[in-house]
């Protein structure tokens, strides 16, 4: 028989170290906050202040999240994982905040919302675009953060947080780009598209941002030129842009999340994750019918929305895996 002395003594050895680093994990985040812009895929509730119909205010969105309305998924999106991953609370909605509330948040914000681009012209309804986001931060910046702290706390402040821009999927869809891409060649959209998108890089960048991950946007095969999806040349082109990007900008970070890895590796490996359906929907809009169990399917609706279970598993491979390159979340969160 096991002797209890012992046993207690092994787990003091090699159990409870694992569980002290845990809790100390917790309670000191790899960065100060996290401060999210973005659309549909990590917008945490903005769209629900805003006349549109893209908004997720109603059921079943956030049905694994306690029936907590505007994300569009089942339950936490792919910002809210990012920030977990790093040890910090849920980043909460802008316009959801009082001027009161928006005094006394430093663990981050989240600026995303649904059916906004890059382009102030993609959108439907009302919604943040990325002009927008990016001018509410600022506020942020300049009038609520200073209620916390000195200027050079601020200014290390903003150095070490992670800025998430999961933007310009929208800027891609013919139901929410006006149809601008018809008025471009595939290359030049992309190349108009990343310009627009690096002046609010660099407006951030003025105002003491340093860390970002950069949303790759496309699910195409990377260099399929004989296929129609014209938003791979975005994803091409957008690595060596980041890279030429850090050498100009003095002390920043960059690394692009890519959206195809992600999608690659589910549909190769989604029975490792216990996914059974990675191309149909869980829940169907028209009939509204909802599949009873959400952790074995990759997509939420058919707009592209992940579930809780597969943003989970995207942002396990982006904070300590091959998703997010040159830098995993978990580096870029600890590189100086």
């Amino acid at each position: 028989m096991e002797n209890p002395k012992m046993a207690f003594l092994a787990f003091c050895i090699i159990i409870a170290p694992q569980i002290f680093l845990m809790v100390k994990a917790q309670n000191n985040p790899l960065v100060p906050a996290i401060y999210v812009l973005g659309s549909s895929s990590v917008d945490s509730g903005n769209n629900n202040y805003l006349n549109t119909i893209a908004n997720a205010n109603k059921w079943p969105y956030g049905i694994d999240l306690n029936n907590k309305r505007g994300r569009f998924s089942n339950g936490k999106n792919l910002a809210d994982f990012a920030a977990i991953k790093l040890g910090l609370p849920m980043a909460p909605p802008y316009l959801g905040l009082s001027d009161s509330d928006r005094g006394q948040i430093k663990t981050g914000i989240n600026y995303g919302s649904g059916s906004c681009g890059i382009l102030n012209t993609s959108r439907v309804g009302d919604c943040l675009s990325l002009e927008k986001q990016v001018n509410y931060f600022t506020s942020t910046v300049k009038n609520d953060l200073p209620k916390q702290m000195n200027e050079n706390e601020l200014s290390d402040h903003l150095a070490k947080s992670i800025f998430l821009m999961f933007i310009g999927v929208n800027d891609y869809n013919p139901a929410t780009n006006q149809h601008i891409t018809d008025k471009f060649t595939g290359p030049a959209f992309a190349d108009y598209l990343l310009q627009q998108l690096f002046q609010q890089i660099q407006t951030l960048y003025d105002l003491g941002a340093r860390k970002f991950v950069v949303h790759g946007v496309s699910r195409c095969e990377p260099d399929d030129q004989e296929g129609t999806c014209i938003s791979r040349y975005y994803r091409d082109k957008l690595p060596a842009k980041l890279t030429s990007l850090q050498a100009s900008l003095s002390g920043a970070f960059f690394t692009m999340y890519d959206a195809y890895a992600v999608y690659e590796n589910m549909v190769d490996n989604h029975e490792k994750y216990g996914i059974e359906e990675y191309q149909n929907p869980c829940f169907v809009i028209e009939t509204q019918v909802l599949c009873p169990d959400r952790s074995k399917y990759h997509f939420f609706d058919k707009y592209g929305h992940q579930t809780e279970r597969s943003c989970g598993i995207a942002m396990d491979g982006c904070f300590n895996g091959t998703f997010c390159t040159p830098y995993t979340l978990s580096q870029l969160a600890t590189i100086h």
